[in-house]
């Protein structure tokens, strides 16, 4: 699947996106609550843009050279495919959130860049592969698991898919490190939800008119749900982007570059499953003047990303070293 990718970021407007994030037609939310007209969009502009602060064209090429210089790789992250050797070197080494770059060469030859992307570190989560989607170039691709049966897959990025390809076996279970990147995020300011139409409110309306004979359609009164407490996952726009509401169970502070960025440790419970348990990255950029705190209840758009776990494991345990 990999292929010579020149290490640039889309040239796109990082404000125009995120406002775009933001502003959804009703139409639109219902569409989304049913996971329609998703795209896989194969590009990382806008994650690098809030997690970067900038024009990522501008702002990448230092970045990469950064990597590059001070950069360093552990022994989960450098594979071999068909005879080619692909190293993972990332930076900074004390923070959870990095700046990566793949080098690829023919086995044992001069290794080139092929491939960057922002990683941050997610907590062990176990999920059934449902699906996957490789991009066309680099070595990522998208990847679809099962939270729970009978529902739909859960799509993340990541960064590393042909490393993970032979584990990505449909139906397989496999303990996968996720994580989010707020694309945007303010504090909830909701704490009921009124439907007038969809597939939940005809459900409700057919009860409804069953229950009080004589009347009609036109009499059915809003559908209203309360919030308050309550842990949500919609899809969003694109694959692997997710409208979510969420309590803050605790925080954390981390930094990539000149960005500040705050860690949000928020789950998700299930019934017949042990919950899911996601870091939320929520840059300065996003962020603005809202310090989000353990106990908020917020309302954020995520790019969720993850991997299998390294094989290597104890991931603060292992020295990072540089590509000789």
């Amino acid at each position: 699947m990999a292929s010579s990718k020149k290490v640039d970021a889309e040239k796109q407007s990082v404000n125009e996106d995120l406002e775009s994030h933001r502003k959804t037609t009703p139409e639109e939310a219902q569409a989304m609550l049913r996971g329609e007209n998703r795209q896989h969009f194969e590009g990382l502009g806008l994650q690098w843009g809030v997690l970067l602060g900038g024009m990522p064209q501008q702002l990448m090429p230092q970045v990469v050279a950064t990597v590059l210089k001070a950069g360093g790789t552990r022994p989960a992250w450098r594979w071999n495919v068909n005879k080619t050797d692909f190293y993972l070197m990332a930076w900074p080494k004390d923070e959870p959130v990095r700046a990566c770059v793949v080098m690829a060469g023919p086995e044992g030859d001069k290794l080139h860049p092929l491939d960057a992307f922002p990683m941050a570190e997610g907590l062990p989560n176990d999920a059934k592969v449902a699906e996957n989607h490789p991009w066309k170039v680099g070595v990522g691709g998208n990847v679809a698991v099962t939270m729970t049966e009978g529902r739909s897959p859960m799509w993340f990025y990541d960064p590393v898919f042909e490393r993970d390809y032979d584990m990505l076996t449909e139906g397989v279970t496999q303990t996968f490190l996720l994580s989010g990147v707020c694309l945007s995020i303010r504090k909830a300011l909701l704490d009921d939800i009124t439907i007038t139409k969809g597939p939940q409110f005809e459900v409700y309306a057919q009860d409804w008119l069953e229950k009080n004979p004589g009347k009609t359609g036109l009499d059915v009164p809003p559908l209203k749900f309360n919030l308050k407490g309550r842990h949500l996952i919609m899809p969003g726009r694109q694959f692997c982007e997710y409208q979510m509401r969420a309590t803050v169970e605790d925080v954390d502070d981390c930094r990539l570059d000149r960005m500040d960025i705050r860690i949000l440790y928020v789950s998700f419970p299930f019934d017949d499953r042990p919950s899911l348990q996601l870091p939320l990255y929520a840059p300065k950029s996003v962020l603005k003047d809202f310090d989000p705190k353990a106990g908020d209840e917020i309302d954020a758009y995520v790019w969720l990303q993850g991997r299998v776990t390294d094989q290597d494991e104890q991931l603060n345990d292992v020295p990072e070293t540089p590509v000789q």
